[in-house]
């Protein structure tokens, strides 16, 4: 290849010497053996420095000729010599960057490598990260990505959904914890950019089908058309087996004589051979058949399986006006079931398949009745005790219109304070003492102000009588009262007002 004296004015017009576009054309300098000019057949000139390291001849560019001067091109290739001096390759730094990996390619790797062999889940992880880092950081080399990228885009999904922005950054830390160590994909001493990102606040599920809501929930359910997902949706109540486990299930593995259903690897890697109670097996001889469909739950498409409840599970909640069921609560519903029956939490695992009793304890709810009672009989046995003579005071009760006035210490009080009583009523008995004598009079009777019975009345929408009412009804002229209008929605069932102890003396 040609030497000569490198000059600025010079570098710009050098022709192209060779036999080929692979043929190398390069103009060493002659002050520095080591540095030259690249000409390339379209033209364009580069600087570029050779040098060995390892026994490696190397050809390293340093920049463009119309982008470095030649001054400043060979300070650059004397700055790669000094490091080849010291046995470095100036180079590495370059050639790990044209290697590393674009968040596409990892994603890609993560999925083949890692999280379809490991992962029933997997396509989760995929659709995870192509919908969420792709779009945007889809070239991005994934050795540069940030935990401030990250986080911007958890805090874009939690607005709407926390649960899934949690699920999103448990993905990308999976991800790269598998890139670092063991697939050595990118820097093993990189951060996981996941890391310290603040997760959004999980709050544990606890919704099932309560004893008030299951006959309109079965009622629903037995109204839907569609043959097969009614169908799944029973063996889900009657089993308690997870949604997939019943959408795959095949008639081979029905053993009748037993009353067992044989699924195979479920979720947590174990087999499961699940029992089939009499309903159960009963719900199983009203499905059809499929002739060349091994499924149970057959789907639209010859011989596969139904993929999902959530169409039909959305026409049952709106017939059942119980708008918070999710499909998996039918499985807590069979857990929390089991628990208020008094089953022990070991055998409701064994029979939902939980390999930690901690699980279990999560499914096991009770229903608020059953906590109402629980607390109800502490509550007797704390008073019995320790508290016998207020056993009968706590008991509230109303008092009725004629019991004010006729006779104030004989009205049925509910609880009584040195100088102050509390009066409850229903709602149709402070109409109909409103209604028999002035406010006046009644608040007076009570021992509380004609206003405080007027702001009480005006609560709970209880009409009083207009003006001149009184003075018209002792005329002798023919009165109706105002009749009562429906209650107002979440007002308690007892009224109650609290005034002086009254006074005889005050009495008309």
């Amino acid at each position: 290849m040609p030497s000569r004296k490198l000059r600025q004015d010079t570098v710009r017009t050098l022709p192209y010497i060779g036999g080929g576009e692979k043929r190398q054309c390069i103009y060493w300098d002659e002050s520095l053996e080591t540095f030259g000019v690249r000409v390339y057949p379209s033209g364009r000139r580069a600087y570029v420095c050779t040098y060995r390291v390892d026994r490696r001849k190397r050809l390293a560019k340093l920049g463009r000729v119309d982008g470095l001067s030649l001054d400043q091109a060979r300070r650059k290739a004397m700055a790669y010599l000094a490091k080849v001096a010291s046995n470095e390759d100036p180079q590495t730094h370059f050639d790990a960057v044209k290697t590393a990996l674009t968040v596409e390619q990892l994603i890609t790797k993560y999925i083949e490598g890692h999280a379809k062999p490991q992962k029933k889940t997997w396509r989760e992880d995929q659709s995870v990260l192509s919908r969420n880092l792709l779009p945007k950081y889809k070239l991005t080399l994934a050795r540069n990505m940030t935990s401030r990228e990250i986080a911007a885009i958890s805090v874009q999904i939690g607005t709407k959904h926390p649960y899934a922005a949690n699920h999103f950054l448990d993905t990308v830390r999976r991800m790269y914890n598998w890139a670092r160590k063991p697939a050595l994909l990118v820097p093993s001493q990189m951060d996981n950019p996941s890391s310290g990102i603040q997760r959004f606040r999980k709050r544990k599920r606890r919704r099932f089908i309560t004893t008030v809501e299951m006959p309109r929930f079965i009622r629903a359910l037995e109204q839907d058309e569609s043959d097969y997902p009614r169908h799944a949706m029973w063996l889900l109540l009657l089993t308690g087996m997870r949604m997939r486990e019943v959408l795959k299930a095949k008639w081979e593995h029905v053993d009748w004589d037993m009353g067992t259903l044989f699924v195979g690897l479920t979720k947590n890697g174990e087999p499961l051979l699940a029992p089939l109670c009499e309903a159960a097996l009963s719900r199983l001889k009203m499905i059809p058949t499929t002739s060349g469909n091994p499924y149970i739950i057959c789907g639209r498409d010859p011989g596969t399986h139904l993929k999902d409840l959530r169409s039909c599970l959305k026409r049952v909640r709106k017939r059942a006006d119980i708008p918070d069921i999710r499909v998996h609560d039918l499985r807590r519903t069979v857990g929390s079931w089991l628990a208020q029956g008094g089953t022990s939490l070991h055998l409701i695992g064994d029979v939902l398949n939980h390999l930690d009793t901690s699980t279990t304890a999560g499914y096991a709810y009770f229903q608020t009745q059953h906590r109402r009672d629980a607390l109800s009989g502490h509550a007797d046995k704390v008073l019995n005790l320790a508290a016998p003579h207020l056993v009968e005071t706590a008991k509230v009760q109303s008092q009725t219109a004629a019991s004010v006035l006729t006779n104030i210490n004989q009205s049925n009080v509910a609880e009584q304070q040195p100088g102050r009583t509390r009066h409850y009523f229903t709602r149709e008995a402070l109409y109909k003492l409103v209604w028999t004598a002035p406010v006046l009079e009644v608040a007076g009777r009570l021992g509380v102000s004609d206003m405080a019975l007027s702001k009480l009345c005006r609560r709970a929408q209880v009409p009083t009588p207009y003006r001149g009412y009184w003075a018209r009804l002792e005329a002798g002229q023919p009165m109706t009262p105002t009749p009562l209008p429906p209650a107002p929605p979440a007002l308690p069932e007892l009224l109650r007002i609290r005034g002086n102890r009254a006074r005889q003396d005050s009495f008309p």
